[in-house]
């Protein structure tokens, strides 16, 4: 009789520290709910969890619990979802070999896309925003050119023509004359010319600079939106089948004695170990880490996790300076939802190496998240 006591007994601590083990290796539900249900024993855990979660992992192999045997039977899950927006301005170049709004228009689509990995949309190009200077210049050369009429002249004589004359400020010399007869008289029996007229043509070499092309700056602006899953609502359903124990066989009283009986033993053994089965399960729950500190990773937007904390909202700061490996550039401060409700509006500090750093919680959904340089701050104090 005291043999299958003990039996019975080893049973039971042994599925209590089984469960232990696994609520020390899986999420902490935050709701746990048993209930018969039209005649079905269920439990049913529920996690708020961020979408990486694999929901796998949430599936516990069977299991005893208070005289049921619980099978899992379906996982459910809903998503929350977040929408943000923001105003964005992306300034574009183009370049043109003409200073023509129609050409340089040619060259300007009317909206651009954006994705910075995070928020997208599309931009409209402003018309008031447009800039267009000369890419460079070149130095070019010529000649300027000037012609004069002078006359009535009584004879072609060059003594009556200038040397020199000006245009646009700039003096040109002499180039050619060309004598025209404007009128003739009879001089015996011969016709004679009598008054004449020159065409005189002016030159000078001359440089200047051209454009080699030409620059336009365009703003695009518009809103771009940031949208996807918060986190992720799981319920895994197990179903519970009553544990049937077969009667004892009839045995002979034991013999008086002063040992207390194995039955009250071995409930209270049992009941120690659900109590420490529970009070694990609270405690994980209490403790659950809800700062998060990361570093950048090697690609645009990708960050790397290197710590945890769990903060209380009556003592908001954390220390990463045994953090290992110690971050050395940026980094990124995390908290979320649950703690970051309580803490909007106050301040919280993160001590660094180079210095502590204390910032302002702004928003509590997703949850907050702060990004700054230590070492950056410790060379401006300076």
């Amino acid at each position: 009789m005291k043999l299958k006591y003990i039996k019975h007994l080893a049973l039971c601590l042994g599925l209590s520290l089984t469960l232990c083990a696994t609520a020390f290796a899986s999420p902490v539900p935050d709701n746990l709910v048993v209930e018969n249900l039209n005649g079905q024993q269920r439990m049913v855990k529920t996690y708020v969890l961020p979408p990486e979660t694999d929901p796998e992992t949430l599936k516990e192999p069977s299991f005893e619990y208070d005289g049921f045997s619980y099978a899992w039977a379906y996982t459910t899950k809903e998503e929350h979802t977040f929408l943000e927006t923001k105003p964005i301005t992306e300034t574009v170049t183009v370049e043109t070999s003409k200073k023509d709004l129609n050409v340089v228009l040619e060259q300007l689509a009317p909206t651009i896309p954006y994705d910075d990995g995070e928020y997208t949309g599309e931009l409209a190009l402003d018309h008031t925003t447009l800039s267009t200077v000369a890419a460079g210049y070149a130095n070019r050369s010529g000649r300027v050119t000037a012609t004069k009429t002078i006359g009535p002249l009584d004879r072609n004589d060059m003594s009556y023509i200038p040397a020199t004359t000006v245009k646009d400020g700039r003096t040109l010399t002499l180039a050619n004359v060309e004598w025209q007869v404007i009128g003739a008289d009879v001089v015996g029996d011969v016709m004679a010319p009598c008054s004449y007229q020159a065409v005189a043509t002016y030159s000078a070499s001359t440089s200047y600079q051209v454009a080699t092309g030409y620059v336009t700056t365009a703003e695009y602006k518009g809103e771009v939106v940031s949208q996807g899953v918060d986190s992720i609502t799981y319920t895994v359903v197990y179903v519970g089948t009553e544990i049937v124990l077969e009667e004892p066989e009839p045995v002979e009283p034991p013999a008086p004695s002063f040992a207390p009986p194995m039955g009250l033993i071995s409930g209270v053994l049992l009941a120690m170990a659900l109590a420490a089965l529970a009070g694990g399960g609270v405690f994980l729950f209490l403790r659950r880490k809800n700062v998060y500190v990361y570093v950048p990773g090697d690609k645009p937007r990708d960050y790397r996790l290197i710590a945890k904390f769990r903060v209380e909202a009556d003592n908001p700061e954390v220390d990463i300076r045994n953090t290992m490996p110690y971050p050395e550039g940026v980094i990124a401060v995390e908290i979320k939802r649950p703690l970051a409700k309580k803490l909007v509006g106050q301040a919280f500090t993160v001590h660094c190496r180079a210095a502590d750093h204390t910032y302002t919680v702004l928003r509590d959904s997703p949850a907050d998240w702060h990004e700054f340089d230590p070492t950056q701050e410790k060379e401006d104090a300076i």
